[in-house]
């Protein structure tokens, strides 16, 4: 895969055989619609990195970014795509359900395992994010998930603002109540 836009445009990223990693449709997509909330330092978390593919695509673009991984492989392998580009990762690895810090961030990527319960994981991105901030939540479409019974649930006072189909995937963009 390779990366789509900014200034590491056109690097090739490495992504492990079990992967879904994100289509560079989509990967597109996300960051043109993200292209209007951008600021000079936003914070960018992607919770399920992967092979970091996103918050490559973020850095490239711009943004300060952390990744969190749970799988050692995994993380070994952001380390490498970072270093393709001459970049170290500001990676943790731990399961992003028990990440702690005081930290907020602008944009959240969730792109989880399809078959993982969202609640928890919607729950704790938006204890993570800065009050004019936005969630991404990618999910098979094929996933039922009721984003408005988990936010009522839980009383998150979040709001999904878009959701985009591209094939399989679907996008939902979520930001705070005003």
């Amino acid at each position: 895969m390779y990366l789509t836009g900014g200034q590491y445009k056109g690097n090739k990223i490495e992504v492990p055989k079990s992967a879904k990693p994100t289509l560079s449709k989509v990967r597109e997509s996300v960051f043109n619609i993200l292209m209007p909330f951008y600021k000079i330092d936003s914070k960018f978390l992607d919770m399920f990195a992967g092979s970091a593919i996103m918050g490559l695509e973020a850095l490239s673009r711009g943004y300060k970014v952390k990744e969190i991984e749970i799988n050692p492989k995994s993380a070994e392998l952001i380390k490498k795509n970072y270093a393709k580009i001459k970049q170290k990762p500001d990676l943790i690895i731990t399961n992003a359900l028990f990440y702690k810090t005081n930290e907020k961030f602008d944009v959240i990527y969730i792109d989880p395992p399809w078959n993982s319960d969202y609640e928890p994981i919607l729950c704790k991105a938006a204890k993570l994010l800065n009050t004019k901030g936005i969630i991404i939540m990618e999910y098979d479409v094929s996933n039922q998930i009721d984003t408005y019974k988990i936010i009522a649930r839980n009383n998150l006072m979040l709001k999904t603002f878009k959701i985009k189909k591209y094939g399989r995937v679907r996008l939902e963009m979520l930001t705070f109540v005003n």
